[in-house]
């Protein structure tokens, strides 16, 4: 009886580890089957992509161009970036426009009114700041437009008395018939007529210079 009692007991223990090791093996068969799934997955699409390569050539041959041209394009930007880069020079007004912002141009001169006040000596030397000398006017019609120019004020001119005669900045003797009153050293605009008057006399000054090529 106790034979059977323990062979009963070993039956079921042995049925209880088959059991066991059944269920086991149903685990492990889980964990391991998202891996199989995915692996499938991967298999499936690139298998998918490969027959859509095959089944549209006209396609993958577009794409495979627009790629070329994507990496062409970034080779040139690559080499535009990497090369040196010539300096920007800022554009010179004289050049673009003939004569600097508020000059006034006239038979390739350039005219400026100041809006301060200085000696005769001051004049020149602001003036020669802006490449240019106290006004020059050699024949009637510049003369004309400097008068015009003049409005109210009283500007110190490029004609100075060097001894018994007026040359102007340039060195040249004056030799118009248009008179200049007085007998001072310097001679400045003065209604439409020229005077002379003391050069130390704070005015303001009309500059000149040549028009620059456009």
């Amino acid at each position: 009886m106790f034979q059977e009692q323990g062979a009963d007991c070993s039956t079921q223990r042995y049925a209880g580890c088959e059991q066991e090791e059944s269920e086991l093996c149903s685990i492990h068969a889980v964990r391991k089957e998202p891996h199989k799934n995915r692996s499938a997955t991967g298999n499936t699409r690139r298998g998918n992509l490969g027959q859509w390569f095959r089944s549209h050539p006209v396609g993958t041959a577009v794409l495979i161009l627009l790629l070329l041209v994507l990496v062409l394009a970034l080779g040139v930007a690559l080499s535009v970036l990497a090369a040196p880069q010539a300096p920007v020079t800022p554009a010179n007004p004289q050049c673009v426009l003939g004569c600097p912002f508020d000059w006034v141009g006239h038979k390739g001169f350039c005219y400026y009114l100041s809006k301060d006040y200085g000696t005769w000596e001051q004049g020149q030397e602001r003036c020669s700041e802006l490449n240019a000398s106290l006004a020059i006017a050699k024949d009637e019609e510049a003369m004309d437009l400097l008068f015009r120019l003049r409005g109210k004020f009283d500007y110190w001119l490029g004609l100075r008395r060097r001894g018994e005669r007026l040359h102007w900045g340039d060195g040249s003797s004056y030799s118009s018939r248009v008179p200049v009153f007085d007998n001072s050293d310097c001679v400045y605009l003065a209604g439409e007529r020229f005077r002379s008057g003391n050069c130390s006399h704070p005015r303001p000054y009309l500059c000149s210079k040549a028009q620059a090529p456009l």
